[in-house]
């Protein structure tokens, strides 16, 4: 008797746990709460729209093309798409609200909560809409309502992802400058037929390098016109750094004026790229002011010493990236660089 007793405990237990981590809706929608949601086929969405109460607004699609874009102008950053597809995958319901906490969520959710619809497959309408609130007090939990088919949650919910942490909100902006794909310049190293780098004020020469002909790379200083044949060992990965390079983050702070200061000035350095096609592309680097008296080591600075501005005809005028010198510095070796790197000279 007592194993018989032993058992059905044990499969009380493990009925409840499964409950629990597989958040198994106990209660249907009959109750007009709606619990579910996530969309498991993440590949059907097609379109997210973001609002937020401040007014702004984005829309991120691939509808008509072949990556996720924002307001269909540029490609948008892809860690931002990977995680709102993760969390719309990943979304659990915690615990219902309590009863003396439901009036000010309703009403933080109605005055600053941000509205993100999700659409699936082409289609007009959403297939369902979230309204994000705040976090918790834990901050393990988001107060969240659905809307599905025009028609709203009779009430929110405590949402959450197993074994994660933090406020989902913040997975959802619409601030196009910070939706971006972080690119400086994006291509195929395969067709670029020469890339000239040129020194301001480091200590290193200038050098144009040029592919001419299959796995065979000519490098030319612009000092005094010595030339060397690259190796491909060493003028392949080089190449292939132009396949990508990305910016850490956007000056979207500093006053026109100096920005315009800045980029106004001797770049640090200048890059051009000239594809097969004859299509160029230019990049500057700029070092980047800091405030009078500022200093490294006991010893004063007068620009930062671990980032640099950077100008892109790919990108535009309008932009304002900025790189680590660590991510930059590869772009721009010297002529010495490539000459004591290669044994075949010319």
């Amino acid at each position: 008797m007592k194993n018989i007793i032993g058992i059905i405990i044990l499969i009380l237990l493990a009925a409840f746990t499964y409950v629990l981590v597989a958040d198994v809706n106990l209660f249907e929608d009959g109750d007009g709460i709606f619990r579910d949601f996530d969309i498991q086929d993440t590949a059907k969405v097609d379109q997210v729209f973001i609002s937020e109460p401040n007014g702004k607004k984005i829309l991120l699609t691939r509808r008509g093309f072949d990556k996720w874009m924002v307001n269909g102008e540029y490609p948008a950053r892809p860690d931002g798409i990977a995680l709102i597809l993760k969390t719309l995958h990943d979304i659990k319901v915690q615990q219902t609200v309590s009863k003396g906490t439901m009036p000010r969520v309703i009403k933080r959710l109605a005055s600053s909560g941000k509205k993100i619809e999700f659409y699936i497959d082409g289609n007009d309408e959403p297939e369902k809409v979230w309204y994000v609130g705040d976090a918790t007090a834990s901050r393990v939990g988001t107060y969240m309502l659905l809307e599905k088919d025009g028609k709203k949650s009779k009430q929110p919910l405590i949402t959450h992802m197993l074994m994660e942490r933090g406020n989902l909100n913040s997975r959802f902006f619409a601030d196009k400058v910070l939706w971006k794909d972080r690119i400086v310049y994006k291509g195929d190293p395969k067709k670029i037929a020469s890339i000239k780098v040129k020194h301001k004020y480091d200590t290193i020469s200038s050098f144009r390098i040029e592919k001419v002909g299959e796995a065979k790379f000519v490098a030319t200083s612009l000092e005094d016109g010595e030339q060397i044949e690259v190796h491909q060992d060493i003028a392949i990965p080089y190449f292939k750094l132009f396949g990508g390079i990305y910016y850490e983050y956007m000056d979207v702070k500093s006053p026109k004026e100096q920005l315009d200061s800045v980029y106004s000035s001797e770049p640090r350095h200048d890059i051009q790229i000239t594809l097969e096609s004859g299509e160029k592309y230019s990049f500057k680097s700029f070092n980047i002011p800091v405030k009078p008296g500022s200093t490294l080591g006991d010893k004063p600075i007068y620009f930062h010493p671990e980032r640099m501005y950077v100008y892109s005809s790919y990108m535009g005028d309008q932009n304002h990236p900025i790189v680590q010198n660590l991510t930059f510095d590869p772009l721009v070796p010297g002529f010495e660089d490539l000459k004591s790197s290669t044994t075949v000279e010319k």
